[in-house]
C-alpha cells in the first residue's frame, strides 16, 4: 500500500491559502440581500456566443465552435484539435489519433463528454477516444492542470466536449443534415440531428443524433495501405424536463466502430521485422478494397446518463449527474489454424460515476464545492487462447474539492483544494502460469491558484498554477503483450509510483478590431514521469516478431510556448497563425524524452468574397510546416534518425445556396496535402512501417432547417 499524504511546506501553504479564501466571504454571504450574481460579463470583450463557457475565466485554453466541428467531418478528434495552439496528436496508422496537449497524451489528458469523464481503453497508443465528435456543438481545451475540479489524470490538460443545450424555448422541428465524400479511402458519411420541444406539465425537449461513416483502404502519396478501411455508426438520444427551479435530463449514446489494421504491422519473424523497419514501407500491395480483413479492431461504447439541476436564489445551484458507461473492445489478428475469428484481445469495461456540485455567487464572490465517485470494472474474455495483455482489475476512486473565486471590475482570482483517494485491484496469470497483480492504494492532495487582470480594454493577462497527480494505470504496471495497430510489444513495471505534476502557465491576450493575439508560456515539473521507450530488443511470439518497449519512470521537465494570432487587414480578409514549441527532458540526465512533438507552424488565409453576397462565398489556403525532431535520443529509438521536415498545403472553398427563411444550405470543398507530399510524422507509431496520408479532397453539403 502506498499513501502520498506527506506534504511539503509549499503544498501546505497552498492548502491553507485555499481554505482561507474559502472562509473569507462567509460574512458577506450572510449580509447579502440582493439577488446572487452569476458569471461576470466583461463589456470590453466582444460577445461571440450566448453559450455558457465551461472553462473558468482564470484558466487558459481555447474553444472550438460547431462550425469548425462540422467542417471537420471525416477527420478524427485528434486532427480537429490540432487547430488549437499547443495541441498536436499521436497517431497509430491512418485513423487512430489521440490528442496531445503540451507533450502529454493518453491517461494524462482528461476527456470530459457531456459532463462525465470518458472511461474507455485509453491506455494504448493504438486506442483512439471512443466518442463521436459530430454530436458536440462546443469543444473547449483547457491547457492548465485543472485537477481540482476534475480529479486525477488531468496533468496535461482537459478536453471538454458538450452538446448544445436542449431547446426548451424553441418551438417546431429543427435540425441539421450533413453529407461527406472523401477521396482518400473513397469514404462517405452522413451525420445529422433533429430536435423539438413541447409543453406538458412543464417544458419538455428532446434531440436525436445519428452518424455513419464508411471508408476503404487509405493511401499515402505513392502507395495503398491495405486493410485500413473503417466502419462507424453512432447514435445519441437526449430527453429533458424543466419546471420551476428543477431541470431533469437523461440520455443514451452508442459509439460503434470497426477499424482495419495495416497488415504490414504484423510481421512473420525477426528478420522480416528488421527488413521492414529498414525499408520503412510495405513491400506487398493489393488493389483498393472496402473489405476489412484480419487484423482489425472492433469497439462499442455505451453511455447512459441522468442529470438533475436545482436553482435556488438563496442556497445556490446544485447539479447531480450519474453516468454508466460500458466499453467493449475486440482485437483480432492473423492466427494459425484458421483461428483468426477468435479475438486475441477482448476487454469489457463497466464504469459508474456519480458527481454532486454546488455553487453560489454573492457580490464579488463565487463558491463551488463538489464530490465525485468513480467505480470501474475491467475483465478479459475467456477462451481466446492468448494470455491477456493486461489483467482483470477494479478501481474505486473518490474526490472532494472546494473552489473560491473573486471577481472585480478589472481582475479576478480563484483558489482551490482537493483530496483524492483511489484503490486498484488487479488479478491475472502471465504466460508462464504465474499469478500476478495485487492491491494498490493511492491518496493525494492537490491545489490550484489562478487569476486574470485586464491591463486595458485590449490586453488581458492570465496566470494559473496547478498541482495534479496520476496513479499508474494497470497497463503501465502489468502489460505484457503487443499493441495490434502499432506493431510493438510492451512490458510494464509493477513497481511504478504515482506521478506528481506542478504546472505553471501564463497567457497574454490582445484583442482589437484588426488583431487577436494569444501568447502562452508554460513550465511543468513531473516527479515519477511514466513513459515507454524501445529497449533495442525484439521478441518473437506466435503471431510474429515485435520490437520490445519497456515502461520506466524518471523526473521530467517540460517547457514550451504557444502562439495563436489573427490578423484582419480588411473586414473580408483573415490571416490565422498557430505555432508551438516544446522542450522535454529527463531531470537527472538531461536526456530527451521520446515521442515529443517537434516545432510546428500552421497558417491560413481566408477571404470572404465581397461580391455575390447572397451566396456568402469563402475561399481559403493553408500551409503547415513540421520541423525535423532533433531533440530525441537515437540510442533509444528503433531507427537512428527522425523523419525529415515536411510542408503540407491545403485549401477550402464554400458557399451558401439561398433558401426560404429558417433554412440554409452550405456546400464546401476542402483538401489536405493537396500537393501529395510523401512524409512521416515523428509521433506516428506506425512510421517504422509506412508513410503518412497522401492527398485527401473532401466535398461536404450541410443543410440546416
Amino acid at each position: 500500500m502506498m499513501l502520498n499524504l506527506k506534504l511539503d511546506r509549499h503544498q501546505w501553504a497552498g492548502v491553507l491559502f485555499a481554505l482561507l479564501c474559502w472562509s473569507m466571504p462567509l460574512a458577506a454571504q450572510h449580509e447579502n440581500t440582493t439577488k446572487p450574481t452569476h458569471d461576470s460579463i466583461c463589456l470590453s470583450e466582444v460577445v461571440v456566443s450566448t453559450r455558457r463557457q465551461m472553462m473558468s475565466v482564470n484558466q487558459i485554453g481555447s474553444q472550438i465552435n460547431q462550425t469548425a466541428i462540422t467542417n471537420a467531418m471525416g477527420r478524427s478528434l485528434g486532427s480537429l484539435l490540432e487547430g488549437v495552439s499547443g495541441i498536436s496528436s499521436i497517431q497509430t496508422g491512418t485513423i487512430v489519433s489521440k490528442p496531445v496537449i503540451h507533450g502529454m497524451y493518453g491517461n494524462r489528458i482528461l476527456l470530459v463528454s457531456n459532463g462525465a469523464r470518458l472511461t474507455g481503453q485509453q491506455w494504448g497508443a493504438d486506442h483512439a477516444p471512443e466518442v463521436d465528435k459530430n454530436s458536440y456543438s462546443n469543444i473547449e481545451v483547457v491547457k492548465g492542470a485543472d485537477a481540482v475540479r476534475y480529479g486525477s489524470e488531468a496533468l496535461g490538460g482537459i478536453v471538454l466536449m458538450q452538446p448544445s443545450p436542449l431547446p426548451y424555448d424553441v418551438s417546431g422541428l429543427h435540425g441539421m443534415v450533413a453529407g461527406l465524400y472523401g477521396t482518400n479511402g473513397r469514404r462517405f458519411g452522413v451525420s445529422g440531428y433533429v430536435e423539438n420541444s413541447f409543453k406538458w406539465h412543464g417544458d419538455w425537449a428532446w434531440r436525436l443524433h445519428l452518424n455513419t461513416e464508411n471508408g476503404g483502404d487509405r493511401s499515402t502519396a505513392h502507395y495503398l495501405l491495405n486493410n485500413t478501411g473503417m466502419r462507424e455508426n453512432d447514435l445519441s438520444l437526449a430527453l429533458g424536463y424543466r419546471r420551476g427551479a428543477w431541470r431533469l435530463e437523461t440520455g443514451y449514446s452508442l459509439f460503434a466502430q470497426k477499424l482495419g489494421v495495416m497488415q504490414s504491422a504484423q510481421m512473420g519473424n525477426e528478420q522480416l521485422l528488421q527488413e521492414r523497419i529498414r525499408l520503412g514501407q510495405p513491400v506487398d500491395f493489393t488493389p483498393f478494397s472496402r473489405h476489412i480483413d484480419y487484423p482489425f479492431q472492433q469497439i462499442t461504447h455505451h453511455n447512459v446518463y441522468f442529470k438533475a439541476f436545482f436553482d435556488h436564489e438563496k442556497i445556490g445551484h446544485f447539479a447531480f449527474q450519474s453516468t454508466f458507461q460500458q466499453d467493449n473492445r475486440r482485437e483480432n489478428r492473423i492466427r494459425r489454424l484458421n483461428h483468426s475469428d477468435i479475438p486475441t484481445v477482448s476487454l469489457h469495461l463497466n464504469s459508474l460515476q456519480n458527481s454532486l456540485v454546488w455553487n453560489k455567487g454573492y457580490q464579488h464572490w463565487k463558491s463551488e464545492a463538489g464530490a465525485q465517485l468513480l467505480i470501474t470494472d475491467n475483465t478479459n474474455e475467456r477462451g481466446t487462447g492468448v494470455v491477456p495483455i493486461i489483467p482483470n482489475y477494479t478501481e474505486v476512486a473518490f474526490g472532494l474539492y472546494a473552489l473560491q473565486k473573486y471577481t472585480a471590475d478589472r481582475w479576478g482570482m480563484e483558489a482551490g483544494v482537493r483530496f483524492d483517494g483511489q484503490q486498484t485491484k488487479a488479478d491475472g496469470y502471465d504466460w508462464t502460469g504465474r499469478r500476478y497483480g495485487g492491491k494498490r492504494d493511492f491518496a493525494n492532495f492537490t491545489y490550484s491558484l489562478g487569476g486574470h487582470y485586464h491591463i486595458n480594454k485590449q490586453l488581458k493577462l492570465t496566470s494559473h498554477f496547478g498541482v495534479a497527480w496520476r496513479a499508474p494505470h494497470v497497463y503501465e504496471l502489468y502489460s505484457n503483450g503487443n499493441e495490434l495497430s502499432s506493431g510493438i510489444f510492451v512490458k510494464g513495471d509493477s513497481t511504478l509510483l504515482s506521478e506528481q505534476s506542478y504546472k505553471w502557465i501564463t497567457s497574454l491576450k490582445y484583442a482589437s478590431k484588426y488583431f487577436d493575439v494569444q501568447l502562452d508560456g508554460y513550465l511543468q515539473w513531473i516527479n515519477n514521469y511514466i513513459f515507454d521507450q524501445p529497449t533495442g530488443r525484439n521478441i518473437t511470439v506466435v503471431s510474429g516478431a515485435y520490437p520490445v518497449f519497456q515502461y520506466r519512470q524518471t523526473r521530467a521537465f517540460f517547457q514550451g510556448v504557444d502562439l495563436d494570432a489573427h490578423v484582419r487587414p480588411l473586414s473580408s480578409l483573415d490571416y490565422h497563425l498557430v505555432t508551438a514549441m516544446i522542450w522535454a527532458r529527463e531531470m537527472p540526465s538531461h536526456a530527451y524524452l521520446p515521442y515529443i512533438p517537434s516545432f510546428r507552424l500552421t497558417h491560413s488565409l481566408t477571404w470572404s468574397l465581397p461580391f455575390f453576397k447572397a451566396f456568402s462565398p469563402k475561399i481559403g489556403l493553408s500551409h503547415r510546416f513540421v520541423a525535423k525532431q532533433t531533440r530525441f535520443d537515437p540510442a533509444t529509438d528503433l531507427i537512428a534518425t527522425s523523419p525529415d521536415a515536411y510542408h503540407l498545403m491545403g485549401f477550402e472553398v464554400n458557399f451558401s445556396v439561398p433558401m426560404r427563411e429558417g433554412q440554409s444550405l452550405r456546400v464546401g470543398l476542402m483538401g489536405d496535402n493537396i500537393l501529395n507530399r510523401e512524409y512521416k510524422e515523428y509521433t506516428n507509431r506506425s512510421r517504422y512501417y509506412a508513410h503518412d496520408m497522401g492527398r485527401d479532397v473532401r466535398c461536404m453539403i450541410t443543410w440546416n432547417f
